[in-house]
């Protein structure tokens, strides 16, 4: 199976070069040119909880001359999903797939927009990993895997994959309820990746702060009422509880906060953001999902030009606007 790694950041980078190390045929396509030019000069050095690791897969800042590919595993922040949906369309076989393991919701319509139904499969991974700068990324978690088709049916392609990440050394499955476990993930990610990304702290630190632990049951409490009305039907019967336990646990710096640390655009819209679109539609209430997402855009615009724009002159801002104000009236 010869495989196209579309976003090849922390996830991607593991999963690419851990497939890679396994003997597999995969080229890793990601837009940072330093990383790129990283892997090509040193290698990619993966380390963490599966040992340190340096392999040589291709890379490329794009797609141009590439493929074909038998399969696409799309790991780019959700808001260039329609963008690797395009470089997949060019770069598979016409019988080549795509395989999301992103976060959020959105990602499967989006691919399936481009390259129909048929020709996407979804899945969750409960992995982590971090960037840690060019060349190099840590696997910080290892988690369940659990990928399928969208009608639910078994296929010989769906276990092709299940069967390469689990040679790779991962912990993949097959099912049949590819949406639902999506959902799962969905919900922790809505409760637990804002939270951390608003407070700067990691789950096993928020949820020791019985304010911030109260917000997490009011967040949750509007997140299962959407899920209710979509029908979804979560695979763990008690997810409140292991979203809970999960926080005790765990002290991961949750990819929210990784991108709010380094100024980048957040997934807040495939996450909070789309909670709330998806609970208009039933009439429902979302008060602390919508203030949630309006706080992480504010942090996020704020943090945006502390990293990357000079520092502003708030005193001359003032007086140009208070000039322009005059000059209006």
């Amino acid at each position: 199976m010869k495989i196209c790694m579309i976003g090849s950041g922390a996830m991607g980078s593991v999963f690419g070069g851990l497939l890679c190390k396994a003997g597999f045929d995969v080229t890793l396509v990601d837009l940072r040119a330093d990383h790129v030019v990283a892997i090509r000069e040193r290698g990619l050095r993966i380390d963490g909880v599966r040992g340190e690791h340096v392999v040589r897969p291709p890379v490329s800042v794009d797609h141009a001359g590439l493929g074909p590919f038998d399969a696409a595993i799309v790991f780019v922040d959700c808001n260039s999903t329609r963008t690797a949906a395009a470089t997949a369309a060019q770069v598979l076989k016409p019988d080549g797939f795509a395989l999301t393991l992103q976060n959020g919701i959105g990602n499967v319509e989006a691919l399936s927009e481009c390259l129909g139904e048929a020709r996407v499969l979804a899945g969750v991974s409960m992995d982590s990993a971090n960037y840690r700068g060019a060349g190099h990324a840590s696997y910080t978690n290892q988690g369940p895997i659990h990928l399928g088709e969208l009608d639910g049916k078994t296929t010989s392609r769906a276990q092709a994959l299940v069967d390469a990440l689990n040679k790779a050394g991962f912990k993949a499955s097959l099912t049949d309820r590819a949406r639902d476990y999506i959902w799962e993930k969905f919900t922790l990610n809505c409760a637990i990746n804002p939270l951390a990304a608003l407070t700067g702290l990691r789950g096993g630190e928020f949820i020791r702060i019985a304010e911030i632990d109260a917000l997490q049951d009011r967040v949750l409490d509007e997140v299962f009422a959407v899920g209710k009305a979509k029908g979804i039907r979560y695979p763990n019967p008690d997810l409140r509880a292991y979203i809970k336990e999960h926080c005790h646990k765990r002290f991961n710096q949750p990819s929210m906060l990784q991108h709010v640390t380094q100024g980048r655009r957040t997934e807040i819209d495939a996450l909070n953001g789309a909670l709330v679109r998806e609970a208009k539609a039933f009439g429902i209430a979302t008060p602390y999902n919508e203030t949630i997402v309006a706080l992480i855009k504010g942090l996020q615009k704020h943090r945006e030009q502390v990293v990357h724009q000079p520092p502003i002159d708030y005193q001359k801002l003032e007086a140009d606007t208070a000039a322009a104000m005059a000059h209006k009236g």
